[in-house]
């Protein structure tokens, strides 16, 4: 069997605030290199146009976790620890988002990310 991942998902290199034309993709993975804080907030909102915005009122936008308003708060105390010893506050954080039932156009903004990525996943045209 051919593994067809890679025809698959579009990566792009992502500003907070870009407005991604996600046609044809029904996830995506917002990759962020969190700060020193610890601290990574991320808000989605979607568009018909391009142009005019409106927060994502879906609570389940990211699976991992139920939002108000299309926004999502990923919090890693500074000096926290775990059964093995400290965890360093920065670091890359995945988000899922489940871009089913949006409109065309989305925008991410991020507060508290040092670097983005954003990749969009499950296209519903497939390679031949």
């Amino acid at each position: 069997m051919k593994r067809e991942l890679f025809q698959n998902i579009l990566a792009l290199p992502y500003s907070s605030g870009d407005a991604i034309d996600r046609e044809s993709y029904l996830s995506a993975v917002v990759g962020a290199t969190v700060g020193s804080t610890g601290k990574l907030t991320v808000t989605i909102e979607h568009s018909d146009d391009g142009e005019n915005f409106v927060p994502v009122t879906d609570p389940l936008v990211f699976p991992e976790q139920k939002t108000e308003d299309g926004k999502f708060v990923f919090e890693q105390p500074v000096g926290a620890e775990d059964a093995e010893g400290p965890v360093e506050a920065e670091g890359v954080v995945n988000i899922d988002v489940d871009l089913v039932g949006l409109m065309s156009f989305v925008k991410f903004t991020v507060e508290g990310a040092t670097s983005l990525v954003v990749v969009l996943g499950d296209s519903t045209v497939q390679p031949v």
